[in-house]
């Protein structure tokens, strides 16, 4: 099986980068011009690709958010033919609903929480909800909770966000997947993700505070189960 990883930020892939056998490569002839990075990593047995947005040259940060993750996610799908992609990182979540810092999810649905268009028809096309692969088996598997996630382009929370996510039963908030998901709908490539929790949108504290505060212990957590979502999965592509 062919896997390729995609993150947003450099920090929240070093700590699976650093258990794997580690080379980054040249971004193909077309798309050097590209901010991004990209690494072909061993892992025991396992040799797959890991995609990251990079650095915006411009103000120093990571090419976070929906217009990196579409541009991340073609590039992917393009020039390396995965059987799988696979959007590790981070998230908000709800105590509501069980999670605490360092909970990590597994999701196969997404949508968009925050394309608030009420127009017939379009209504459901900004809402995007998506699925492509089944991960309910894997979940079991490794005792992981399974949910929906939903993306948008504010770390922020907003009231008019929140009744969406709701609605739909989002047990995640995050900037990248649901545009990552779109991609892979129209290309027919599978999508997982896995996310792991820094910051709870059901309390008094704000997300940018919970987020700087507890960043390093979450992507250690998403680390870790990145690395056992990989033992589980098989490792020979299935002959059709």
């Amino acid at each position: 099986m062919n896997i390729v990883l995609l993150y947003a930020m450099q920090a929240e892939a070093e700590p699976f980068l650093r258990h794997c056998k580690t080379t980054e490569l040249p971004l193909p002839g077309p798309t050097a011009w590209l901010p991004f990075r990209l690494f072909r990593c061993l892992l025991g047995d396992r040799e797959l690709h890991v995609l990251v947005s990079g650095t915006d040259a411009r103000f120093d940060v990571d090419n976070i958010g929906l217009e990196a993750a579409t541009l991340l996610s073609y590039l992917a799908i393009r020039e390396l033919q995965p059987d799988l992609l696979i959007s590790c990182g981070t998230a908000g979540g709800f105590s509501g609903y069980g999670a605490r810092i360092g909970t990590v999810y597994l999701a196969d649905t997404f949508l968009f929480h925050d394309r608030h268009v009420p127009l017939p028809g379009f209504e459901h096309s900004a809402l995007s909800k998506t699925k492509t692969f089944d991960a309910l088996a894997l979940a079991k598997k490794l005792n992981l909770p399974r949910v929906t996630v939903s993306s948008g382009s504010s770390l922020q929370r907003s009231d008019a966000d929140l009744a969406i996510m709701a609605e739909h039963d989002v047990r995640a908030k995050e900037m990248e997947v649901a545009a990552i998901a779109w991609v892979c709908q129209l290309s027919g490539t599978p999508l997982l993700a896995i996310k792991s929790i820094t910051n709870l949108l059901d309390v008094a504290e704000s997300s940018e505070e919970q987020f700087q505060r507890h960043f390093a212990f979450a992507v250690q957590a998403l680390a870790l189960q990145t690395r056992r979502v990989l033992k589980a999965l098989p490792k020979v592509k299935p002959v059709s």
